[in-house]
């Protein structure tokens, strides 16, 4: 355990009786430790102090704690060299009956090696046993294709799938196909990876295949084993780089190079990679999936106004009553569990699969669950941007089969904008613009919904619009808890930089002359002083006017859509603005004061020294700036939109007086 392996070896060439005796609490024969401790070297060492053939086949074959023999702990690591070597030792019966042994989850070697995602060992192995499907279950049914989609391992996947199509049909654990543990995987696509601004910009120029890796590995198992692939698949990864362009491989040379020195690198290209391999994993599965053929037929429902209702047919009410309660009765889970994969990723706002699955099967697009939810129901309610975007592209959204499902709770699409059982809070900062959200949410699913189910009422009697008041409460009193104390607290530091640019302005640097002049008035930083000078108060000041708009501004609901974000931001502009100017005055200042005559590397520390302040709090105010400006976007393409019209209109206005 110490890694003292010499004394080990020198021990057993003493006593080589004792090889079969187990040396850990987990009953870890030498045998076992060489193993998973990838010495191969040792694990030769101790194989040749056997000399009788039976002894070998008993040592390798001595089960641990947890029942795994020899080929159990080098399917772990994936030793190809180590695997070689002990198949070297055995017959071929003995061989068949080593692979073929379970440990106590069930498991053989090669159910053992693919689920870890050991794809050379696996191919390896699966070239020495008589059926492998034999190999792809474990005691709990759960297929070597789900512990391989589990521990992301889908290039191993992918090869699995190719051997037998059964297993991307077949059911694990809680009933669940392949393809519903990928539409849970976030990390496994790209469409749900949150990456900055920078990774996204490496993550799309980085390649897609580590060239040189493939390479080495390839080189490295043709050496080593020369009848892994009888030369077949070992050539093919050869032949990859020489079909490949010569400015691709020395792209690839380049990023491996920045990768070994940036792990961020490199941890973003295994990201890619895959990415690249659960998508392709995804489009094979996707043409085995036929759940969303099992949707609920249900009749066309037209709108309920309420109360009115109910003189028409008491039956109904009875009806609602008891699916309210089933509803409130079952579980969350429940609930998600209905789910096929297509709902599934579309909650989980994995476009990748959605995509690829109304790629192969438009019709999917109109699946309804036994809760009578649809696609965008499910992407409403859970807030997926991305989907509701995809599925309004398509020319289905325009016949209203689908905006007008209503489902088994009397919800409309607008309804369940309205829901707040699955929001988490969104990522906006600050409650007043996550309230703005909410509210763009609820106007940009009302323009898609026909304008006469705005009055329909659910099973408990509330509108799409009272039902957004009622569950968006306690946000609205955050939100106006929070824009006021935001206003307070910008407006005195917009006061306090006010004041200091005011003194600031009758204290120029330098000095004045005996007749009152500025002594550096004709100096080009006096000049640059002077104006970051003025516009500092001036936007200082006018920012005071705008958190005291907003403090004497009235707080309700529908005033967080536009008026309060919007002189919130244009307030926060100019105070940023000011404090920036200030800075930059204060730049100017030191560099009239400090005045070098010869450019030495003291001008340059001084003049950085000068800037530093300035670039630190644009670093460190730029993200917030930017979380606030991020609302202005729709501003700037309306006023887009109208300028053009303006020109129009001034020209039908002088074509008509001329």
């Amino acid at each position: 355990m110490k890694g003292d392996w010499k004394g080990m070896e020198s021990f057993y060439n003493k006593y080589p009786d004792r090889l079969l005796d187990p040396l850990t609490i987990e009953k870890d024969t030498p045998f076992h430790i060489a193993a998973y401790s990838e010495r191969t070297e040792q694990l030769r060492h101790f194989l040749g102090l056997l000399k009788e053939p039976t002894k070998i086949f008993a040592a390798l074959s001595k089960q641990n704690s947890h029942g795994n023999n020899t080929f159990h702990e080098v399917a772990t690591t994936g030793n190809i060299e180590a695997a070689d070597l002990l198949i070297s030792k055995l017959q071929e019966t003995e061989l068949k009956t080593l692979l073929e042994a379970r440990n106590q989850l069930g498991e053989t070697p090669v159910y053992r090696a693919g689920a870890l995602g050991q794809s050379f060992l696996l191919k390896y192995f699966a070239k020495r046993v008589g059926n492998l499907s034999d190999h792809f279950h474990r005691s709990d049914t759960m297929s070597i294709l789900h512990i391989a989609v589990i521990g992301q391992h889908f290039i191993t996947g992918a090869w699995l799938l190719v051997k037998d199509k059964e297993l991307g049909t077949r059911k694990g654990l809680n009933d669940m196909t392949c393809l519903d543990l990928l539409a849970k995987m976030r990390s496994a696509f790209k469409s749900s990876s949150r990456l900055g601004q920078m990774k996204t910009l490496f993550y799309d120029c980085l390649p897609s295949h580590y060239h040189e890796d493939y390479e080495e590995e390839a080189q490295t198992i043709l050496s080593r084993i020369e009848d892994l692939e009888s030369g077949k698949g070992t050539r093919t990864l050869l032949q990859f780089n020489e079909h490949t362009s010569a400015i691709s491989r020395i792209n690839c040379a380049i990023w491996s190079g920045l990768a070994k020195e940036w792990p961020v690198i490199d941890k973003i290209w295994q990201m890619k990679r895959r990415h690249i391999a659960a998508l392709r994993l995804t489009k094979s599965l996707v043409k085995m999936d036929t759940t969303w053929a099992n949707s609920f037929v249900v009749p066309d429902k037209t709108i309920s106004l309420g109360k009115a209702d109910c003189l028409d047919d008491g039956v109904n009410k009875r009806e609602k009553e008891l699916q309210s309660k089933t509803i409130e009765g079952g579980s969350k889970k429940e609930l998600r569990s209905n789910y096929t994969p297509l709902l599934i990723a579309a909650s989980e706002g994995i476009v990748e699969i959605v995509n690829e699955i109304l790629l192969v099967y438009p019709q999917a697009i109109e699946h309804v669950t036994k809760d009578e939810e649809n696609i965008l129901h499910v992407a409403i309610k859970y807030r997926q941007m991305e989907i509701f975007r995809l599925v309004k592209k398509m020319k289905i959204i325009r016949d209203c089969r689908l905006v007008s499902r209503i489902d088994n709770r009397g919800y409309t699409i607008l309804h369940h904008v309205a829901d707040t059982e699955k929001y988490d809070g969104g990522t906006k900062a600050g409650p007043a613009l996550q309230l703005q959200a909410e509210l763009k949410w609820l106007e940009r699913v009302r323009k898609i919904m026909p304008s006469h189910y705005v009055m329909h009422r659910n099973n408990d009697g509330k509108t799409a619009d009272e039902l957004f008041k009622d569950t968006h409460a306690a946000l609205l009193k955050k939100a106006q808890k929070w824009i006021k104390e935001t206003s307070q607290s910008c407006s005195a530091v917009a006061v306090l930089v006010a004041t200091v640019v005011f003194a600031a302005a009758y204290t120029v640097p330098g000095g004045n002359d005996e007749l009152g002049r500025p002594v550096f008035l004709h100096s080009p930083f006096f000049l640059f002083f002077t104006i970051m000078d003025v516009v500092s108060l001036a936007s200082s000041l006018t920012s005071v006017v705008m958190f005291l708009s907003i403090l004497t501004s009235p707080f309700e609901q529908e005033n967080f859509f536009r008026s309060l974000p919007r002189k919130l931001i244009l307030g926060f502009t100019l105070l940023f603005f000011s404090v920036t100017t200030t800075m930059l005055s204060f730049t100017a200042t030191i560099l009239l004061i400090i005045r070098l005559e010869k450019k030495t590397w003291t001008t340059t520390l001084i003049y950085t020294a000068a800037f530093f302040p300035v670039s630190v709090f644009a670093l460190m105010q730029f993200p917030l700036y930017l979380a606030f400006t991020s609302c202005l976007h729709s501003l700037l393409k309306k006023l887009i939109k109208k300028v053009p019209r303006f020109f129009k209109s001034a020209v039908r206005r002088r074509s008509i007086q001329t």
